[in-house]
């Protein structure tokens, strides 16, 4: 995702995902600290390699077309 250099700055960045599953969609914010914790997931996997399990620490659930926005906060 390209960032604007007038509204990049150095963390925490907050985002807006959307899930739009059709049985349950949802909405989630989430917050990230540093840019080496977000990591791009292969669309073709079915299951997380053993890296990303281990990085992650717990379960994980693959999100199909999932849509993400950066909440940008006026200062």
């Amino acid at each position: 995702m390209p960032n604007p250099t007038t509204t990049t700055r150095n963390g925490p960045w907050r985002l807006l995902v959307l899930d739009p599953d059709r049985e349950d969609p949802k909405w989630l914010i989430v917050t990230v600290s540093h840019p080496r914790d977000v990591r791009p997931a292969d669309p073709a996997a079915t299951d997380p390699d053993d890296v990303t399990r281990a990085w992650a620490g717990g379960a994980l659930t693959a999100v199909r077309h999932a849509r993400v926005w950066r909440i940008d906060e006026s200062r």
